[in-house]
C-alpha cells in the first residue's frame, strides 16, 4: 500500500482510474474500505483517491487531540502530496466535516462538492445517540478518554450500538458476516480505539455553521430520511446556508447510503458531478 509522509504521520492512500480528481473522505471509525461499491462506478469516470484519516487502518497514530480541522489540512496535504491543484471532494458523515472545512479554508482546491450525511455542527440527536453508546467509555464530558485500552470488551457493545444507529436492521442481516468481520479487523488495530474516541472529540467541537457563506464550490447535499443519527434537518440548514447547493433526500435510506443503497448514490454523484442534475 503506498503511504504520504505528512509531516507528522504516515498516510496510507490509494488511487484508481484516469481523469478529474474525487477524493472520497471516510465517516467516524471507517477506513479507506468503506468506499468498496463506489471505486468500481467512480474510477471509470475519474481519478479516485481514498485514503485512511490518521491513527484509522493503514495511517498512522499521533499523539494529542484530533479536530475536524486538522484532518482537513491532511487531505490538503495528501493533494499536495500527489500534486493535485484541485479536485471534486465528497465526505460522508465526519468525512463531510472535514470536507467543510477544506471547502471553507481552501476554496481553490475544490471544484465540486458532495456532502453526506452531515451537519454544519453535531446536534442533539447525533450527541445524544453517541453519548449513550458510550457513556460506559466515558466520563461527564465526552472529550475526556480514560483507559482506553482496558476497556475493549465494553468498547464492542458500544460499537454495537453504534452500528444499529447507523444501518437498518434489514441491512445488518442482510450483511451480517460483512460487518462482523469489518468490526474484528478494526478491534484488531492496538490504536483503534482511541482513534475513535478521538474522532468523536473532534466531532464534539465541529461548528462551521457561521461560516458556511464562504464556500464556493457547487455543492450537492444527501441525506436519508431514516437517518437516525443526523436527521434530515441538518441537510436542510446546510441548503439554507451554502450559496450554491442542491438537496437531494432518499427515501427509506439511512446514514450509510453509499453502503445501503450504492446503486442509487452512485447514480445521484455522478449525475452531479458530470453536470447532469
Amino acid at each position: 500500500m503506498p503511504f504520504a509522509e505528512l509531516d507528522d504521520f504516515k498516510m496510507c492512500y490509494y488511487v484508481f482510474g484516469e481523469g478529474h480528481p474525487l477524493i472520497l473522505i471516510s465517516g467516524l471509525g471507517m477506513d479507506n474500505t468503506t468506499w468498496i461499491y463506489q471505486v468500481p462506478t467512480f474510477k471509470d469516470f475519474f481519478k479516485v483517491i481514498i485514503f485512511d484519516n490518521r491513527g484509522i487502518g493503514g495511517s498512522s497514530r499521533t499523539i494529542g487531540p484530533y479536530t475536524i480541522k486538522m484532518m482537513a489540512e491532511d487531505v490538503i496535504k495528501l493533494m499536495e502530496h500527489l500534486k493535485i491543484k484541485n479536485a471534486h471532494i465528497l465526505g460522508s458523515s465526519m468525512g463531510g466535516m472535514i470536507a467543510q472545512e477544506i471547502a471553507i479554508n481552501h476554496p481553490l482546491r475544490v471544484t465540486k462538492l458532495v456532502l453526506c450525511s452531515t451537519s454544519p455542527k453535531p446536534r442533539r440527536l447525533l450527541l445524544q445517540k453517541l453519548s449513550e453508546g458510550l457513556k460506559d467509555l466515558l466520563n461527564d464530558e465526552i472529550e475526556d478518554i480514560i483507559e482506553v485500552n482496558s476497556k475493549r470488551e465494553l468498547f464492542e457493545k458500544a460499537i454495537s450500538y453504534i452500528l444499529r444507529q447507523v444501518f437498518s436492521e434489514e441491512f445488518l442481516k442482510e450483511n451480517r458476516k460483512l460487518v462482523g468481520e469489518t468490526l474484528k479487523k478494526y478491534l484488531s488495530s492496538p490504536n483503534y480505539i482511541e482513534t475513535f474516541l478521538k474522532q468523536v472529540r473532534a466531532i464534539r467541537w465541529h461548528n462551521t455553521l457561521d461560516r458556511l457563506r464562504a464556500i464556493e464550490a457547487e455543492t450537492l447535499i444527501l441525506a436519508g430520511d431514516k437517518d437516525r443519527l443526523v436527521s434530515t434537518e441538518n441537510a436542510k440548514i446546510l441548503a439554507e446556508r451554502i450559496p450554491n447547493s442542491r438537496i437531494v433526500i432518499f427515501k427509506n435510506v439511512g446514514h450509510a447510503m453509499h453502503l445501503e443503497t450504492p446503486e442509487k448514490f452512485n447514480k445521484t454523484v455522478l449525475d452531479f458531478l458530470r453536470g447532469n442534475i
